[in-house]
């Protein structure tokens, strides 16, 4: 059986992060049947699920996420080449924020997962650890030899720096409910939803609730659904915006719903928002658009490719100056126009169900397999 490493320092059930680009992983993963699969991820505070592949928990998980991401990119170095040592191939999501340097050693048997560019993000975030990681990053993109990555702008900037990369664009899929949902309305208003990690940062919270400001003082009726992710520091930042918000009565936190109460909470909506600074892809936005919702969104590299703008959804310039203003214009326009809502969300509907998670493992395996064979060919 052919034997394959997948490297992460993310995992589904990491409360620090636990983000799309972990999702991805562990859905492929699970459906490459066919393989001896392993995956080496983070070590980090809570219970372990049980997955149906190999599993190695290296790092320090007790000293925060930073201590954790430094010390598994530094484990996982020596596991990738024990594993090499003995035959097989490796995958990983490549990430400035935990590099591993190991992984650029073994062009022909590394496929690299890129899911976005960060670039001088992390200078502002990382500090006096931020250009090592730019550094590494900019190894990734210009060194390997394999890539998958779910939106094309990410595969032109490989491209750019690598034009004899092997490179395929792969997006997510999303699962769907597993039963009927029963729509969970608040209010009798017109409700935008936001799903994901509560990280204002990344997934741009601090842009939503301004914009969400102005569009009450609009619409005194309009209420926002919070979704998602939490822990204590993001709790912590959320409570704090929240208390002097001037719509704060029509703002509702929702931390950490299982699926069912997920899917019920998009069932109750009339518009999704998606603020982010980056997004690889945006499983959320499919999710929402699976439901019929019309998506608002930052111009990202992954909205670009999930949403269509103009037909599932409107894409608003992302930038520090403008952008707050026009996510309230655009949640106000559909808030105002019912029939546009209803034809955009119909368009949602057909576009999202073309993405499945079956597809994503195909190509995945179909390129690992590439891979495989150029190996036994040389």
């Amino acid at each position: 059986m052919k034997r394959l490493l997948h490297l992460s320092y993310d995992s589904p059930d990491n409360p620090w992060c636990g983000g799309g680009g972990a999702l991805r992983d562990w859905r492929i993963l699970d459906l490459l049947d066919g393989w001896d699969r392993s995956v080496c991820t983070g070590r980090h505070p809570g219970t372990r699920p049980k997955e149906r592949f190999s599993r190695t928990d290296l790092g320090i998980g007790f000293l925060g996420e930073f201590v954790s991401r430094r010390t598994w990119a530094r484990a996982a170095g020596g596991h990738l080449r024990r594993f090499l040592s003995h035959g097989g191939v490796a995958s990983q999501s490549a990430s400035a924020w935990a590099p591993v340097w190991e992984s650029l050693e073994h062009p022909d048997r590394m496929l690299h997962v890129v899911h976005h560019v960060a670039g001088a993000e992390i200078l502002r975030r990382l500090g006096p650890f931020g250009p090592s990681s730019l550094r590494f990053e900019r190894r990734i993109l210009s060194e390997g030899r394999y890539y998958a990555t779910p939106n094309r702008a990410t595969a032109a900037r490989i491209l750019a720096a690598n034009p004899s990369a092997r490179v395929e664009i792969i997006p997510n899929g999303f699962d769907p409910p597993a039963a009927a949902v029963v729509p969970e309305r608040i209010g009798l208003g017109p409700v935008v939803s936001f799903l994901g990690r509560f990280d204002h940062r990344m997934k741009g919270l601090d842009r939503l609730l301004p914009a969400f400001a102005i569009l009450a003082r609009r619409i005194p009726s309009a209420q926002l659904v919070l979704a998602g992710r939490s822990d204590r520091a993001m709790d912590a930042w959320l409570s704090n915006q929240l208390r002097s918000h001037p719509a704060r009565e029509s703002i509702h936190v929702v931390p950490n719903p299982d699926e069912r109460r997920k899917y019920a909470l998009l069932d109750g909506s009339d518009i999704f928002c998606v603020p982010s600074r980056f997004e690889g892809w945006c499983i959320a936005a499919i999710e929402a658009q699976s439901r019929g919702l019309p998506v608002v969104a930052t111009r990202t590299d992954g909205t670009e490719d999930s949403i269509l703008d103009g037909e599932t959804g409107i894409l608003v310039e992302n930038n520090e100056h403008g952008s707050v203003g026009a996510l309230a214009e655009s949640l106000e326009d559909l808030c105002l126009d019912p029939p546009r809502r209803q034809s955009m969300g119909s368009s949602a509907k057909s576009w999202a169900n073309r993405f499945t998670w079956q597809a994503a493992a195909s190509a995945t395996e179909a390129l690992l397999l590439e891979m495989v064979g150029n190996l036994r060919g040389n």
